[in-house]
């Protein structure tokens, strides 16, 4: 049997294994329900099953995210550094390619392979841990203004989302994954602050959204946006008014750009000297009917046969959203109103913002064009729509609509539960020879790669596997070190010299010849980008190391007094004793009062 079906029928045996498992409860208690954090456990790990088959997928990112995570754990836990360069990538000669891209997926990746586990395996268990933890998530957010059973189809919507289980299963990007579990976490620790808040409450939030800036910049940016507005609409149901709140939810978010600096800021400064700053941006949008229907097995499939995706903003999801646009016109309460307008109207505005017609829009709005693809939207899209699921059962109270409800979002999903084929030769050793074998992607040089390179310089695609070069003139080298960061040689000349040192220069990289620093180029008209200096003749130990830049330093101690603040914030002492004991203490007693009332 093909891969793809026998995946089918897994999926099948397992949903309706789960499901007699829920009836045969129900047999036995039938005036019980299941606990539904654990429904939605257990549910959650229906499409976690493709997971455990071997190897690798023969689409999507899941090998390059692998090896590249090879690299940042060979300079994570050999060199003990924070890994910046990434010293295979442009044939050897090296771009700061991790200093741009997602921290927090390949460092957790990393620490996961430290643990014992395969560097495939462990891309895998971020894109469970997350899966699952983003269905806990949006349960308890949603209950919390619309209760647990609002919470529960809010979960079902938000894991069985199409463009979720495309970013998983077919894209595998592992950064956007990981998102999905922060998004409800974010949103639900900003109403607890403007609710009631805390310092435990005001620290959560502040590192939730400094992990979610670490994981991918771009949802980060649309989302603060969308965080902010939330806070506002809060602010408006909250009764009594809560000034102090709103102060402490924006300080949360100040606090999470503070400690997150140390890795934005030096994005924000440094990529003006990336070949992303000269190139054109070109943003992909699908049509609407590519919105609206799926082409491939009558609607189910969401991934053609040469591996074209299908970006849908889901059947169910469309039911949802025209019956929460019904609702508007109906007389509901005035805290359920605020909330309907907000997800309702931002989930229109998201369909446009999709669609080709909002070009000029993406042409004009300053970052938005960072986003590359306007579909990356429908991770915004799958929580909005998701939060309306909620609503609208708060309404239609109907058990059968629910139910049909639940059936339907997750069984129109199923031939989209895993990658069509996994290939179980490709393992570790496979991806680590493939990655000294050809590191980079594509032909084309990547967007982190240093300005000054010339993308049609052929030695960057093919090195000879020489790390330095004499251009003119005679010299002995001797490599003493080479380490991402750190280039150590002891060269003899017998006559002037000029010396081509196979890396690409970018800021950070300085030239110490015997212990002085020494200038260096990399305008050749031959090689551009590439450093070269001159030797007169002698013994040189010739240094050539990649150091922080101003920039970097000061976003290093911005950060630094951002954790600090937070501790302040965490451990400050009120009538001597710390604050976060207190404010336990302080629930703990609210909690006994609340039970000697009720008895």
């Amino acid at each position: 049997m093909l891969d793809p079906y026998r995946m089918v029928v897994i999926n099948i045996a397992a949903s309706f294994i789960l499901l007699f498992a829920f009836l045969f409860y129900k047999y036995i208690y039938p005036k019980k329900t299941p606990p539904y954090p654990l429904m939605i456990f257990l549910l959650s790990l229906l499409p976690l099953i493709s997971l455990l088959r071997k190897g690798s997928y023969e689409s999507g990112d899941l090998s390059l995210h692998a090896m590249r995570s090879m690299s940042y754990f060979k300079i994570l836990f050999e060199e003990h550094i924070r890994p910046v360069w990434t010293p295979e990538f442009n044939a050897g000669y090296g771009d700061p390619h991790f200093l741009f891209t997602y921290l927090l997926p390949y460092f957790l990746a990393s620490v996961l392979h430290k643990i014992g586990f395969s560097f495939i395996l462990s891309i895998k268990i971020l894109l469970a841990l997350s899966y699952v933890a983003s269905g806990l998530f949006m349960y308890k957010w949603v209950k919390e203004s619309f209760g647990p059973k609002a919470g529960f189809i809010s979960a079902v919507f938000y894991l069985f989302a199409p463009y979720h289980l495309i970013d998983m299963h077919f894209r595998v990007s592992v950064a956007e994954s990981i998102s999905f579990a922060f998004l409800p976490a974010c949103l639900y620790f900003a109403k607890k602050i403007i609710k009631n808040p805390s310092p435990g409450y005001i620290v959560t939030e502040s590192i939730l959204l400094a992990l979610l800036i670490m994981t991918h910049q771009i949802i980060s940016l649309g989302f603060t946006i969308i965080l902010l507005l939330y806070g506002l609409i809060q602010y408006k149901i909250v009764k009594p008014k809560n000034t102090k709140g709103v102060f402490y939810f924006l300080f949360s978010i100040f606090m999470g750009l503070l400690v997150s600096a140390f890795y934005w800021f030096p994005i924000l400064y440094e990529s003006n000297f990336t070949q992303a700053s000269i190139s054109s941006s070109v943003v992909i949008f699908p049509t609407f009917k590519e919105l609206i229907f799926s082409p491939w097995r009558y609607g189910f499939l969401f991934q053609g046969h040469y591996g074209e995706l299908s970006y849908i903003i889901g059947y169910t999801q469309l039911l949802i959203f025209a019956l929460s646009t019904y609702l508007l016109f109906k007389h509901t309460k005035r805290t359920t109103k605020y909330m309907l307008l907000f997800f309702s109207m931002g989930s229109l505005f998201l369909f446009l913002l999709i669609l080709p017609t909002s070009k000029v829009l993406w042409e004009n709005l300053p970052l938005l064009k960072y986003f590359q693809f306007s579909y990356r939207l429908l991770v915004f899209m799958s929580l909005f729509t998701s939060v309306l699921a909620g609503i609208v059962v708060t309404y239609y109270k109907s058990r059968l609509f629910f139910m049909i409800l639940v059936i339907l979002t997750i069984g129109y999903t199923m031939l989209n539960w895993g990658n069509r084929r996994s290939v179980s030769e490709i393992n570790d050793q496979y991806l680590a020879q493939e990655f000294a074998r050809k590191p980079d992607v594509g032909t084309y040089l990547e967007p982190s790669s240093p300005i000054w390179a010339n993308p049609g310089s052929v030695f960057l695609r093919d090195n000879n596997g020489k790390h330095i070069e004499v251009l003119s003139g005679t010299a002995e080298i001797k490599l003493l070190q080479r380490t991402s960061v750190n280039h150590t040689y002891l060269i003899k000349t017998n006559e002037a010299a000029v010396i081509k040192e196979n890396t690409l220069f970018f800021p950070g990289w300085k030239l110490r010849i015997n212990n002085n620093f020494y200038k260096f180029d990399f305008d050749d008209r031959k090689y551009p980008g590439v450093i070269t200096f001159k030797l007169e003749r002698g013994n040189h130990k010739v240094v050539l190391s990649f150091e922080e830049t101003t920039d970097r330093r000061a976003s290093r101690i911005i950060s630094l007094g951002g954790f600090i603040s937070l501790g302040i914030v965490l451990f400050k002492p009120r009538n001597g004793k710390l604050l976060l004991l207190s404010n336990y203490a302080n629930i703990s007693r609210r909690k006994r009062n609340r039970k000697i009332s009720n008895s």
